[in-house]
């Protein structure tokens, strides 16, 4: 009997041995997942700064007003709080203006949310005779994020616009249309050259002519003119002398068609036929010698 006593408690250590290791099993079964990962690094925030519109339009012959709108978005998951946008405009590779830097408040842009900003400034065209002007655009933004910190990004834009030079004048010739007691009727003969790649009509001129240091004449354009683009155009222009007040070594020196010392001033009212600058006001002053004919 004392044999198969024994024999049965060894049985129930075994069992419950067993039975507590099952516990701790079950118990260690349980044990949540997410207790043994770790979260990854945030993702890092997407700007997106674009040149929403961009305009160039003269303001004279020399300089052209430049008007761009500059966004920027929000395209990450993150807030981002801009600090600053900065715009500057070069042409091949030379600085024509840089504007002041907008100070954006530190405005906040949460997930999907913009911003824009509008810059105008002049900007003057760059010496050359190509027909067109380069111009390129740079913008650079200025945030931070909780993510990243503070940081920058910066994009371009490019265009062109026209180039728009002067025309050259000179006198070719001085005629002596009708000679009166008093009175003596002129003709100048004008030489127009035209550098730009269009045409240009001067719709009117007025001018002041100067001979040997005197005031000889003054009129205005009776009959408007073309000069074709890239080429020369000659125009006449009518003056009359009045030699009551004048110097009688001047009035010989007319009379004998000598070559006379000249001086033409005036301004002349022109039109390109562009959209970029139609019309424009062209002063001259021009010296020179030249012969007397008839």
């Amino acid at each position: 009997m004392a044999s198969t006593n024994g024999r049965n408690e060894t049985a129930g250590l075994y069992a419950a041995a067993r039975a507590v290791v099952a516990t701790v099993v079950v118990a260690t079964a349980w044990i949540p997942f997410a207790s043994c990962t770790t979260e990854g690094p945030a993702p890092p925030p997407s700007i997106d700064v674009s040149v929403l519109s961009l305009s160039v339009s003269a303001v004279d012959i020399d300089s052209a007003r430049v008007v761009a709108i500059v966004r920027v978005a929000n395209a990450g998951p993150a807030g981002v709080v801009l600090s600053s946008l900065g715009l500057k405009a070069y042409s091949e590779g030379v600085t024509l203006a840089t504007p002041s830097i907008r100070d954006m408040g530190s405005t906040r842009l949460e997930p999907g949310e913009e911003s824009r900003a509008a810059f105008e400034f002049d900007v003057d065209a760059p010496a050359g005779d190509a027909p067109t002007i380069p111009l390129r655009l740079e913008a650079r933004l200025e945030y931070s994020s909780a993510p990243g910190g503070n940081d920058s990004m910066t994009i371009e834009r490019a265009c062109e616009f026209p180039r728009i030079m002067p025309p050259t004048l000179r006198i070719a010739s001085i005629r002596i249309l009708k000679d009166e007691l008093i009175n003596t009727k002129l003709g100048v003969d004008l030489v127009i050259e035209n550098p730009n790649a269009f045409p240009l009509a001067f719709s009117a001129l007025d001018y002041r002519l100067y001979g040997e240091g005197r005031y000889w004449a003054s009129g205005s354009l009776a009959k408007a003119f073309v000069a074709p683009a890239r080429q020369t155009a000659t125009a006449s222009l009518y003056l009359t002398m009045n030699f009551t007040d004048m110097d009688r070594s001047l009035l010989d020196q007319v009379i004998k068609l000598a070559a006379v010392r000249y001086r033409l001033v005036g301004a002349g009212r022109i039109d390109t036929g562009l959209e970029f600058l139609p019309q424009f006001v062209q002063p001259f002053d021009m010296a020179g010698e030249t012969g007397v004919i008839r």
